[in-house]
């Protein structure tokens, strides 16, 4: 998502380094020995990978202040209601999350591949059990050098982690069609165990492992049509028993609420409109267009097991704990650096910075971090570095 606007200043400090018919495709299996896609191997040969094209030592010696847009962090509450099962045995886990990667695809390949590389670097000593990316995985949906680039880059993880990555604005064209399935054929990711369209990942789910739980992974599409919420509704009763997360391009506006088009309307000269919101695009608006809002009500509220919602698009960090009238709640969150400076003489398409999750089930929380392995450095306001509860 393109937006030009930058309006507020962020501390950064150095890091510590630590058809649409139902259906699916793949299957469901309980291996004995670990995942048959994983391998023991190791990171793959990366000496044909282009030299970063900015020192880093350098960047962590420039300007601490980044001009990025502040946005309302939204709220927590420290109540629990209980485990739902999880153990309090495991050592904490993590799960990162790529934010919209559309520059590096574009114009910095290094950066793309310096975050997944040092995913893949980093499994064992952080136990890294799983990568979700938030959409707009490249800046031009029909460019196959842009397609090739995130391909090689995320690849990298391929017999390593797994991975989900769902279609952004960016990554189709209006009928929701792009080279996306060309390079991510759900056939050469056997992680994934199901989509709704056999051989296409626009809409994908998988069953992961995060430590002791196993946890089910909804990736839906940008502005999802209504008879995807249909299919990922099903999905989500199909696994009653398992935490879910849903990640999706566009849920949570900058201001920490949710894109809902009954606040924003449609006239720009609104005060209250919302950027960018999915109906502005006008995707297939026949079979239905659902912003954050109207997959919170049809999708989110209807399904208690659904813990966590992931999503990029507009430009800043935000994060919204909301509860459900059963009582249950649902930790929301904004990532997507694409327009941050950090003190360099360009934003570098948001400069490599990611999301890491670490599921402490000892301490029943999730710790949140936000840090770039192409700059060494963290951002360490509230809207970047944070804790919510593992608990429902």
């Amino acid at each position: 998502m393109v937006r030009a606007i930058s309006k507020y200043l962020v501390g950064l400090t150095l890091a510590s380094l630590l058809p649409l018919t139902e259906g699916c495709g793949g299957s469901e299996t309980a291996p004995t020995d670990g995942p048959a896609w994983a391998s023991d191997s190791g990171l793959p040969e990366m000496s044909d990978v282009a030299a970063l094209p900015l020192d880093p030592q350098d960047a962590t010696t420039a300007s601490a202040e980044v001009a990025v847009e502040q946005p309302d962090t939204g709220s927590e509450s420290d109540a629990s209601t209980g485990s739902q099962g999880d153990s309090a045995t495991a050592p904490a886990v993590t799960v990162v999350v790529l934010p919209d990667t559309q520059y590096y695809a574009s114009t910095y390949p290094s950066i793309f591949t310096a975050q997944t590389r040092w995913i893949a670097e980093q499994r064992t000593a952080r136990h890294i059990e799983a990568v979700l990316h938030v959409g707009d995985v490249v800046d031009t949906y029909n460019s196959p050098s842009q397609w090739t680039v995130a391909n090689a880059s995320m690849r990298i993880l391929d017999g390593l982690l797994p991975y989900v990555l769902v279609p952004g604005n960016h990554d189709t064209d209006p009928n929701r069609d792009g080279l996306m399935n060309s390079y991510f054929a759900p056939a050469t990711m056997p992680w994934i165990t199901g989509t709704m369209v056999p051989g296409r990942i626009d809409n994908n789910y998988a069953l992961v492992d995060i430590g002791p739980r196993q946890w089910l992974v909804l990736g839906l599409e940008f502005g999802p049509r209504d008879a995807v919420l249909t299919w990922a509704d099903s999905i989500l009763k199909t696994y009653p028993d398992r935490p879910a997360i849903v990640v999706t391009h566009a849920y949570l506006y900058h201001d920490g609420n949710r894109y809902d088009l009954a606040v924003s309307g449609s006239d720009t000269a609104q005060l209250n409109y919302q950027y960018w919101i999915p109906q502005y695009y006008g995707y297939t608006a026949s079979q239905g267009i659902n912003d954050g809002e109207q997959i919170w009500q049809k999708l989110i509220v209807p399904n208690p097991n659904v813990r966590l919602v992931f999503s990029g698009h507009d430009t800043g960090a935000a994060r919204l704990t909301s509860t459900r009238p059963d009582g249950s709640r649902v930790h929301q969150m904004l990532s997507d650096y694409q327009w941050l400076y950090a003190g360099t003489a360009a934003d570098l398409g948001g400069s490599g910075y990611l999301r890491t999750l670490e599921f402490d089930y000892d301490n029943k929380e999730i710790r949140v971090r936000t840090y770039s392995p192409y700059l060494d450095l963290s951002l360490t306001d509230d809207a970047n570095q944070f804790t919510v509860s593992l608990e429902p």
